[in-house]
Formats: C-alpha cells, sequence, structure tokens
C-alpha cells in the first residue's frame, strides 16, 4: 500500500514558466494536483478523524490541499500537508510531514491549475452534450 509521491507526478510535464526547482525555499508553498499517497515523517501519531497515522506509515493527500516547505536538504524537502476540514479514513489530516523533491514541488501547483482546466473544459463539454 506504501507508495511514493515523486511516482504519482513522475509524468508531470517540465513546465517553463516555472520557477527552477533550485529556487525553492523554507515557507514555500504549492497546491496538490490530484491524491497520492505519502509516507508519513511525523516522530509522533498523527490523528485523523478516526485514526492516526505513525512514522512511515501512508496516507493520501488530496487534490487542492496546500504543502508547505519546512525543510531542505539538498534536493529533497520536509514539507507539511494542510487541507480543509476533518479527514475520515486514508486521507492525509493536516499537519502530516512528508519527504518531496524539489521538482516535484516546483511543478505541483501548475499542474493543479492545468487539471482543474481540465475538468472545467469537460464540465463545459457535457452541459453543451445535455442541450443538443
Amino acid at each position: 500500500m506504501k507508495r511514493t509521491i515523486i511516482s504519482l507526478f513522475a509524468g508531470v510535464p517540465l513546465i517553463p514558466s516555472l520557477a527552477s526547482a533550485q529556487e525553492v525555499k523554507e515557507g514555500d508553498t504549492a497546491t496538490v494536483p490530484g491524491w497520492a499517497w505519502v509516507d508519513v515523517k511525523n516522530p509522533e501519531p498523527i490523528k485523523s478523524g478516526n485514526t492516526s497515522f505513525g512514522y512511515n506509515e501512508s496516507c493520501g493527500i488530496q487534490h487542492g490541499g496546500t504543502v508547505t516547505v519546512v525543510g531542505i536538504e539538498g534536493n529533497r524537502l520536509l514539507v507539511r500537508y494542510s487541507i480543509g476540514g476533518t479527514q475520515f479514513g486514508t486521507p492525509c489530516p493536516t499537519g502530516v510531514l512528508f519527504f518531496t523533491t524539489k521538482e516535484t514541488f516546483s511543478k505541483m501547483t501548475a499542474e493543479y491549475r492545468r487539471v482543474r482546466q481540465s475538468e472545467q473544459n469537460e464540465k463545459d463539454f457535457v452541459k453543451q452534450l445535455i442541450k443538443n
């Protein structure tokens, strides 16, 4: 059941308008483009609505959540996840820490915007088909 965020976003195309991955600094934020399993790195278990997640257990980050860089070592970023509301089941609660790469982090918000636009285009198309 454990998967890494790197594998989920490996297919995200490099977008030239993005800031260089080398420019990422503590406090920077990005928006999660879609569901991804991450390995929890909180030293102490973190509570969710009906469960808790311990170190190295997996939970899922969701489309629209936010990650904030809290530490950097080389290409590796420690990020803190946040999302509105109480989470139940396998979704990560606010406060989960996990590792990602500078490259993955740098692509997240642009991919989130691309996904949202694609969803809106499809909704508009469905509405058009229903009218006809």
